[in-house]
């Protein structure tokens, strides 16, 4: 009975989750780069979208300020979607994401028209639903892939505010400049 106690003490210790972990943490579903904003979806705890928006241009600034405003640890593990919007250098955000531990490199990008705090209102599932159907979901590593490939370019879908594809956008990187261009297609 003592081993039995033992190994289930041992079991319960190696796991380090429990539900007050699980009550710290607050789960990002997608991430939002605008202009002068970043914006993230999360759900409540009554399921219900949430969007945090923070005049910033650096994504860690942004990840630490919506930590500070909830109280949580912020995980951004299961971030579904990342749009960008109105940005015509989003090279710095691609480097960030690149080297963040918690991001999938398979992650799902888009361009939107509208700025991402609007297009966030929409639960990200049924925007990647959308480009997954209609065959336009690139993700983060195909966008790196392309982008810094001989061609120096990639297409993204471009998403109205309904969150419908209406087109895409090319992007273009020059080494001399450091910088990612935007085109409409």
């Amino acid at each position: 009975m003592r081993k039995l106690i033992a190994i289930v003490a041992s079991v319960l210790l190696l796991t380090g989750c429990t539900s007050t972990d699980v009550q710290k943490r607050l789960v990002v579903t997608a991430i939002g780069i605008g202009e002068d904003s970043i914006s993230f979806q999360t759900f409540s705890p009554e399921n219900e979208i949430e969007i945090y928006t923070f005049e910033r241009h650096n994504l860690r600034e942004a990840t630490e300020d919506l930590s500070l405003r909830t109280g949580k640890e912020v995980f951004l593990g299961d971030a579904e979607l990342i749009i960008f919007s109105g940005n015509e250098n989003i090279e710095p955000y691609l480097v960030t994401l690149w080297h963040s531990p918690d991001i999938f490199m398979g992650t799902p990008v888009a361009f939107a028209e509208a700025p991402p705090e609007e297009i966030l209102k929409i639960p990200s599932e049924d925007i990647t639903a959308i480009l997954t159907v209609s065959g336009k979901e690139v993700g983060l590593i195909d966008l790196y892939n392309e982008i810094y490939s001989v061609e120096k370019s990639a297409k993204l879908p471009l998403l109205s505010e309904t969150g419908e594809i209406s087109g895409e956008i090319l992007l273009k990187s020059s080494l001399e400049c450091g910088i990612i261009v935007l085109y409409n297609e």
